[in-house]
């Protein structure tokens, strides 16, 4: 799955901690959904509807989005801030394998990470939150 190999990535650079119940200090990452008991500063790394292929080649082209949400009090520019930390780490992958080894591996040709964090408005406890969008060039490893 792209969205968990996603996260190990970020998780593999020190920038989130996936899965969420790992130690550390790092910023909890939850795939396509998050609990509801979800901490107030957190990463979520969901699926989009993505495109076709547009060759033979066995790539396809998959979307992600990527949200940012931080506690109420931490200010809106911590969640800017947070979200451009991720979209900078990814923005320029290529040629390179997210996840290599474990059975979310996915070989990456391509990224486009280059639009900056929309601000997506707060939740329902008024905590901030950003979202970008990640676009992909992928071939998925096959079982």
């Amino acid at each position: 799955m792209l969205s968990k190999a996603l996260a190990l990535h970020l998780a593999s650079l020190g920038l989130v901690r996936y899965p969420a119940d790992q130690p550390g200090s790092a910023v909890r990452c939850y795939v396509e959904d998050m609990p509801g008991d979800a901490p107030d500063n957190l990463v979520l790394i969901r699926s989009q509807q993505g495109f076709p292929a547009t060759d033979i080649s066995g790539y396809e082209n998959p979307e992600l989005e990527i949200m940012r949400r931080t506690a109420a009090d931490a200010g809106v520019q911590a969640g800017f801030d947070g979200a451009q930390v991720l979209r900078r780490a990814i923005k320029d992958d290529g040629q390179i394998v997210w996840a290599p080894g474990t059975e979310h591996e996915v070989h990456i040709a391509l990224v486009n990470a280059d639009a900056t964090p929309t601000r997506k408005g707060v939740d329902p406890k008024g905590r901030p939150v950003w979202s970008f969008s990640v676009q992909t060039h992928a071939l998925e490893a096959q079982p």
